[in-house]
């Protein structure tokens, strides 16, 4: 059994170019179970854990019906903390549960609570009712005892009232697991609702009940031409931008020990920026002295919320010129990854400014 302190190292922010949600690993079947909803359009995401460290997962079974997922990552999960089911666990009113996830792409989070309906009734289907706070993000999240015995699949689908969270009981995620034991090869697959089989392509009706399938989840999402030119450049940092993705035109990574960040602002422009450090208690003259003076261009040096960033922006309209305009960004966008990771060192030497907490931690100095 493990406390909800080391749980914390089985629950995965799980990231898309669409959003953000969270999702929790079994060590014995070595998976990770999410929402469906959070990796809806994706065969491949990136799940990030407790430290920041990402790695990409394979999504290798939904349930639109249930909204359930099956992730499992190409590279093994060297971790001891792992969620597991006990069929004997019995779940009553007033009992105290725990979410945990991620919500809204914050770090770690937990929120308490009781259970308010063991088993209401909702669209035809049950759910467990708490009043603990489950907000976007926390979707495919576990919900736990104080024991940290597994009680459901947390799910933001339902957050029109105050004070109401549901997540998908135990037994759901039971017969999740249970169908993709026999996908041996790892494949995206689709279960069927009714009989619980799998299917390996985009069938009207399941093989075996004949029930009918929702093919369409077979289709990927496409990326736009702005989103496919800034991963080229990521790309071309050595990074798979798969592992960049955390939202809707919205990419985040750490380069050596800076945040990078990339997005668009209000349709005109592209930004690049990088909060490099904090400022200092001392020093503050020569600081702003060389923040004010210091030629970084084409990139700029600024301060908001007591943290110095290095940025670059470029109108939408200049990239697609040409070419040349568009070859000239990207490597803008690759330069300043660079620049950040070498300008945030020199500051901690040069005027004592800490690393960002932005920064990733084991990684500061």
């Amino acid at each position: 059994m493990h406390t909800l302190d080391t749980l914390k190292n089985a629950t995965f922010k799980i990231l898309t170019s669409s959003s953000t949600g969270s999702g929790f690993y079994f060590k014995n079947e070595d998976v990770i179970i999410t929402n469906h909803h959070v990796v809806q359009g994706y065969k491949k995401v990136a799940i990030e854990d407790v430290n920041q460290n990402r790695v990409i997962a394979n999504v290798i079974l939904i349930n639109p019906d249930i909204d359930i997922a099956v992730l499992k990552t190409e590279t093994p999960l060297l971790i001891d903390p792992s969620f597991s089911i006990n069929d004997s666990l019995h779940v009553s009113t007033r009992q105290k549960v725990y979410a945990l996830g991620y919500p809204f792409g914050m770090p770690f989070t937990i929120t308490e609570g009781i259970v308010s309906n063991p088993e209401q009734h909702m669209n035809g289907k049950h759910f467990v009712q708490t009043d603990a706070a489950i907000n976007p993000g926390n979707s495919g999240g576990p919900l736990v005892t104080e024991d940290g015995i597994l009680v459901g699949v947390n799910s933001s689908k339902f957050n029109n009232a105050d004070n109401m969270g549901f997540a998908i009981p135990v037994k759901e995620i039971t017969a999740a697991i249970e169908s993709v034991s026999t996908n041996t090869k790892h494949q995206f697959s689709l279960q069927c609702s009714s009989c619980h089989a799998l299917a390996y392509d985009p069938l009207d009706y399941c093989n075996n009940c004949g029930a009918q399938l929702q093919k369409d989840e077979f289709i990927e999402e496409e990326l736009g031409d702005l989103s496919t030119f800034i991963e080229s450049a990521i790309s071309e940092l050595g990074i798979n931008p798969i592992l960049t993705r955390a939202g809707y035109e919205y990419w985040n990574y750490h380069q050596g020990s800076s945040e990078i960040r990339i997005f668009i602002y209000k349709r005109d422009y592209l930004y690049v920026t990088s909060p490099i450090n904090s400022i200092p208690k001392e020093n503050l003259l020569d600081l702003y002295t060389y923040l004010v003076s210091s030629n970084q261009s084409p990139f700029k040096l600024g301060i908001y919320q007591n943290n110095i960033f290095i940025s670059y922006r470029v109108h939408i309209s200049d990239i697609f010129k040409n070419q040349e305009s568009q070859n000239h960004v990207k490597e803008q966008i690759k330069n300043l990854a660079l620049k950040a990771d070498e300008m945030d060192d020199y500051l901690v030497d040069e005027f004592g400014c800490p690393m960002s907490t932005y920064s990733k931690k084991d990684l500061r100095r």
